[in-house]
């Protein structure tokens, strides 16, 4: 079974850009009441390498059209930074869910985002959806059940 994942963002200009994503309004049925200012995700696509020196390669996120999608558009056209929070929960031993790892991204901007609406004669069951690409100054890994966390920094690559 597919982890649920779940994005916070807060805009330094807009403020809390997740806010109120995960209602009906936004997304119809798929939503959740106890995360309501959080976003959907279905997909999180992140590399980092090594050479010489690491190399930060942006994160891209894949989420349903939403309330944040407008937002998200003034966020890139205007170089907004951003703090973001990626939180991915599994099912626990007693049967709920349980926050049991997470994503910290700081002075984080969108580099780019692709929206797509699938064709309604091809794939009529799937839902249009986006691929927001960030790139960040930091980011933080946090396992919360196994008491373990890692940071790092994103520098200038020299090669």
């Amino acid at each position: 079974m597919a982890n649920i994942i779940y994005m916070t963002i807060n805009g330094k200009k807009q403020g809390l850009i997740s806010a109120g994503c995960s209602t009906h309004d936004s997304i119809g049925n798929k939503y959740q009441e106890a995360y309501k200012d959080k976003i959907l995700v279905y997909a999180v696509d992140h590399d980092i390498s090594r050479e010489q020196n690491v190399n930060h390669q942006p994160i891209i996120i894949t989420k349903p059209i939403d309330k944040s999608s407008p937002l998200l558009g003034v966020a890139i056209s205007n170089n907004e930074s951003l703090q973001c929070e990626i939180e991915i929960y599994r099912n626990s031993a007693s049967g709920g869910l349980e926050k049991f790892y997470s994503i910290k991204l700081t002075n984080a901007t969108i580099k780019n985002i692709s929206i797509h609406y699938p064709n309604s004669l091809n794939h009529n069951d799937m839902q249009p959806y986006e691929n927001i690409t960030i790139s960040y100054n930091s980011i933080t890994w946090t396992h919360h059940t196994a008491g373990t966390t890692g940071y790092s920094i994103r520098e200038d690559n020299v090669f």
